[in-house]
């Protein structure tokens, strides 16, 4: 993976709070950190937009009997019926 080498800048305050939060042994740089704390935000904001582009495409439908719905159960009928078992 290319990576790009940038510089930010931060209150200092931010940065004594990263300080506080930071466990070492996981993040040994504040880099390590920042870039964690980057990579779970964005991953949030895409989960955030593929929710409600879900529920926007969901509209009016009711889907109370797809949430209630034993997926495993599903899968293993539809593996059932693929291999002609059923």
């Amino acid at each position: 993976m290319e990576q790009v080498r940038t510089t930010i800048r931060m209150p200092i305050g931010l940065l004594k709070a990263i300080e506080k939060v930071r466990n070492p042994e996981e993040f040994p740089t504040v880099s390590d950190f920042i870039r964690r704390a980057v990579e779970h935000y964005v991953r949030e904001q895409r989960r955030r937009k593929l929710m409600e582009e879900c529920r926007r495409l969901a509209g009016e439908e009711d889907l109370t009997a797809l949430a209630e719905a034993d997926l495993a159960d599903y899968t293993e009928k539809m593996a059932r019926a693929e291999r002609g078992e059923l």
